[in-house]
């Protein structure tokens, strides 16, 4: 599977609420493209809601690394500063 088929995917499940299942396929997303960020930022959100702070703070982190846009860093690090 691609990383696109992996995302959509994702994305169907984190409607559904299955964050762990999204964040899962968020991952393999990831794996398959390093540089996809819209994935990296599910994956972060997935921690969020699941709970998983540590695990959120190293996706946002992850996320800001890949970002090339300013506007996008500058949110990037509120919500880096709010799981901390």
């Amino acid at each position: 599977m691609t990383a696109r088929m992996y995302f959509d995917q994702g994305r169907q499940s984190f409607g559904q609420r299955e964050y762990d299942s999204a964040a899962d396929l968020f991952k393999k997303a990831i794996d398959s493209d390093p540089k996809f960020d819209e994935a990296q930022r599910y994956l972060a959100e997935s921690y969020e809601k699941l709970g998983y702070r540590h695990r959120a703070l190293k996706a946002w982190e992850a996320l800001l690394r890949v970002t090339t846009d300013a506007a996008a860093k500058e949110e990037i690090n509120r919500r880096i500063a709010a799981v901390k």
